[in-house]
């Protein structure tokens, strides 16, 4: 039976990896971990995939190599490696030798030396006297350099075509395919193409094609050259011109150089025996889950079980990817069974669920039940227990994703009420940038353990994570915003995405007829302006025409593949120079409303109510802010005509009228508040318009002298700052020069002092904690700010100014809305009014037509006093038929 050797090009994959995945992945250190991550990836595919009975690796030293002695210029052009590669290098070659694989390295040497050496060993092997058997060797690395070595299917080479995870394995033939050589021929092939990425030189003027046709023809470099020597260039086929031959003869010495450069030497001094690969032996189980855990690697954990070398019993996984037990969970078959249980809860005050269409399973301490829930609801007195349960204030209640508990009780008229603990919340809080915060995902990486697939036995897994958290929210200091605002809320967004919005389904299909229509005329504007037709939706096919045959010109950058880019924000650079660029503005904007918005919209209305049920989502931003799915209402253009247009299909119920709650400049406020700066508060104070006396204090002119431009650049300036722009970024909106943009923003700076301080104060903190918080106590998490990458840095700074303003602004609308909820939902009030949406600091809500004023007042208050600021909050109040067309309403 054949045995699989594979060899890793340590130093190739590291490089790929880390140039393959974003610098944000870190360790809960802050350490840089995308290398690692990367790097262990590609090692578990290439374990599962190929399943190698003994692996090795060989890296490269910093020292220089035999190569750079001969060649100084050998790699020159090569940037020096970031200190984050460089970092986790010592890390990647830790776990390799928790897997059992040991490292190779060798002064003067580079790893595709040692690995043609040791490719070269175990083919010396005496296979009919060896205990192991045929061995085929595979070579697994993130280049192409060792193509040279494939020999048949008996050396193959395992690398990467896109990513880390599009993996191709080159045979011979695969060689022969792409290159249409062999892969002892790619070293003469390189003699004469050169090497750009290593800075071998080859043959000036001699390119790919060419160089693959002469190799083609005559087998190798010796073969060429001996043919011309001969002088049978007339002979060959093709044909070599005189001018090929020239440079040729000319560059014969540098071909052959090149050629050497670029060959993988065979023979370097090396003590390897094959014993020393066989990983299986040699694995260090415990180490791996260790280093796993430290480094934050836990969906890695949960790759290894995937690998059926553990599966099948030949490797006792770590504790840290053992599945969770628990103890066994009672069937509460009969009425009587059930009424015991229920009568556990009652007594004890508290107890963790897990509830859906089929069963009602429950925890009380650590006595587990499952009855089935039809059972329950269908039974009188049982329904009423349940009732009493989930209603009750003197229960604790512990689930996951209550928004979801709330609507499915309440299609039962059960509502919940009294304190509850919501681990999917907590452990939002806790790391508000997951992705998926399912209770598998959250447990996982709390303990590093999986649940066990059991759902009956959710409920004790459930509260085992709620003790952990618990002690966690209270360490950080995050217990009054967990169960003042965020569980609190969860509630509120469940009745608004039960009630929903009423659309109206006519003036949708209009306005469909009308946006491809404008869609129609604006394509016919621009193939006018362009002088041809082309696919705008094609950012090539516009590239070309703009740049290529338009000649627009200007400071346009490139995309990462370097293409000029047609993004947004450079059409608008051109828009002064050429009307096109308007004109495909224009057409992107009504492309997406349609597309985004009006077209999926006729699905998502409920055929039964004509109502539009928005997905809520609690946990889908970084800053506290809500988010919206199905469609994202979040998005919805509000100062374009077709944005109005769309915006009138949302309407009030028959006797009702939408009423608009919207905070007046709330983000300036808070930043005025948390800043503490004098003239910013005193302005909001007096009641100015904030902008205009921006304007006044950068461009030193009295009040009534400013004009509609200053304004205008004096908002850019004020929210512009505190979410980063620097003098690049205003001179781009402004206009002005980049001195005078830079003039200005210190003038801000200097006259708005409080704000200067913050800023900085802001980034110190950052730096000492590695967070910022909230003035509620919400925290953003920035281990970027401590990178050595200036890029990385400038990002955490920009994040660390901006969160404790945006995620304030978050939570006081999250507090308004529970606020509000509870007067709606005061028996005198109840029926009358609705909360139907939330869109940035605008609360929207269906309310009773001839109640409009009382409640608009209440409401208004509400909002303005929820929470004390050195500045008043102002909202400002309108109502209408639909919410496009709406107006203010006297005395509010």
């Amino acid at each position: 039976m054949t045995k699989k050797l594979v060899l890793i090009d340590g130093h190739a994959l590291v490089h790929r990896a880390f140039h393959a995945l974003p610098p944000t992945l870190t360790s809960p250190k802050g350490i840089p971990t995308n290398a690692v991550f990367g790097f262990t990836s590609v090692l578990l595919k290439m374990i599962k995939d190929l399943k190698p009975d003994y692996i090795a690796a060989t890296f490269d030293l910093a020292a220089p190599t035999f190569r750079h002695e001969e060649f100084a210029e050998y790699k020159i052009h090569r940037e020096k490696a970031p200190d984050e590669l460089h970092a986790q290098v010592p890390v990647i070659k830790e776990i390799l030798m928790a897997f059992g694989v040991p490292v190779y390295e060798k002064p003067g040497f580079e790893a595709d030396d040692l690995i043609g050496t040791l490719m070269e060993k175990v083919k010396n092997l005496p296979v009919g006297g060896s205990p192991v058997g045929e061995i085929q060797t595979i070579i697994m690395t993130g280049d192409l350099d060792t193509l040279q070595l494939v020999d048949g299917d008996k050396v193959v080479v395992f690398t990467l075509r896109k990513g880390i995870t599009d993996t191709i394995i080159y045979n011979e033939h695969e060689v022969l395919k792409r290159y249409g050589l062999k892969p002892e021929q790619l070293n003469d092939f390189r003699g004469l193409k050169g090497d750009p990425s290593d800075n071998i030189p080859g043959v000036p003027g001699v390119g790919e094609k060419t160089a693959s046709a002469l190799i083609q023809t005559f087998g190798s470099l010796e073969s060429l050259y001996e043919r011309i020597f001969k002088k049978d260039k007339e002979k060959t086929k093709p044909p070599l011109s005189e001018k090929l031959v020239q440079k040729l003869l000319e560059n014969k010495d540098m071909a052959f150089f090149s050629k050497k450069l670029s060959t993988i030497v065979r023979d370097v001094d090396l003590d390897f025996k094959l014993d020393k690969a066989d990983w299986l032996k040699n694995l260090n189980q415990k180490e791996i889950g260790n280093l796993f855990k430290e480094l934050g690697l836990y969906s890695l954990i949960k790759r290894l079980d995937e690998i059926s070398i553990f599966s099948q019993g030949q490797m006792v996984l770590p504790e840290t990817v053992k599945t969770e037990t628990s103890a066994g969970v009672k069937k509460l078959k009969n009425k009587k069974d059930v009424t015991g249980a229920f009568s556990e809860v009652k007594e004890v005050g508290e107890f963790s669920f897990d509830l859906n269409n089929e069963f009602f399973d429950f925890c009380v301490k650590k006595r587990c039940f499952s009855a089935v829930w039809p059972m329950v609801i269908e039974d009188k007195d049982l329904f009423k227990t349940t009732e009493d349960i989930f209603e009750g204030d003197g229960i604790f209640k512990i689930g996951h994703d209550f928004k979801e508990t709330v609507k499915f009780l309440l299609r039962y008229g059960i509502e919940l009420n009294g304190s509850c603990f919501d681990t999917k919340l907590a452990a939002y809080l806790l790391s508000s940038d997951l992705k998926d915060y399912s209770l598998d995902r959250i447990y996982f990486d709390e303990f590093q353990k999986n649940i066990s697939e059991d759902s009956t036995k959710k409920p004790i897994f459930i509260a085992k994570l709620k003790e952990k958290q618990s002690e966690r929210l209270k360490k950080e200091k995050l217990e009054w915003l967990f169960e003042n605002i965020e569980v609190p809320v969860a509630k509120v967004l469940a009745e608004m995405e039960l009630r929903g919005v009423l659309i109206d389904a006519k003036a949708i299909a209009k306005l469909s007829k009308l946006i491809t229509v404008e869609i129609s005329r604006l394509e016919k504007e621009v193939h006018k302006l362009a002088g041809v037709e082309f696919n705008i939706n094609s950012p090539k096919q516009l590239s070309k025409v703009l740049f290529d045959k338009l000649h627009i010109k200007g400071r346009i950058r490139k995309t990462g593949k370097g293409a000029i880019s047609t993004a947004a924000s450079e059409l608008e650079k051109l828009a002064e120079e050429h009307p096109i660029a308007a004109s495909i503005l224009k057409y992107r904007e009504v492309q997406k409303l349609k597309t985004t918005y009006i077209d999926p919209f006729p699905t998502l209305i409920n055929k039964a109510t004509g109502r539009l049920h928005t997905t809520l989502n609690q946990t889908g931003t970084t800053t506290g802010r809500l988010a919206s799915q199905n469609p994202n209402l979040q998005n919805i253009p509000i100062r374009t005509e077709l944005g109005q247009e769309f915006r009138k299909a949302f309407i009030a119920s028959p006797g009702y009228k939408l009423v608009s709650f919207d905070y007046s400049q709330l983000e300036l406020r808070i930043a005025a508040h948390i800043s503490q700066d004098e003239k910013m508060i005193a302005a909001f104070k007096r009641g100015e318009d904030i902008h205009t006396r921006t304007a006044v204090e950068v461009f030193s002119v009295k009040p009534e002298a400013v004009d509609r431009n200053m304004r205008r650049d004096a908002k850019v300036m004020n929210f512009g700052i505190l979410y980063g722009m620097g003098v690049l970024g205003f001179q781009r909106a402004s206009g002005v020069s980049r001195e005078r943009a830079r003039e200005f923003i210190d003038k801000y700076l200097k006259e708005f002092s409080g704000i200067a301080r913050y800023m900085n104060d802001m980034k110190m903190k950052a730096r000492k904690d590695g967070y910022v918080s909230t003035i509620f106590g919400r925290r953003r998490w920035l281990p970027e700010i401590r990178s050595s990458m200036p890029q990385m840095i400038s990002q955490a700074e920009r994040m660390a100014i901006n969160h404790p303003i945006q995620g304030s602004a978050a939570d006081l609308v999250k507090l308004a809305m529970i606020k509000v909820f509870e007067h709606i939902h005061d028996p005198d009030v109840q029926d009358d009014t609705f909360l139907l949406l939330q869109v940035h600091d605008e609360l929207l809500f269906e309310v009773k037509e001839t109640l409009v004023k009382n409640i608009a007042d209440k409401i208004k208050d509400i909002m303005e006093n929820v929470h004390k600021f050195d500045v008043p909050l102002i909202v400002d109040v309108k109502y209408g038929d639909n919410w496009a067309e709406m107006m203010e309403i006297e005395g509010v």
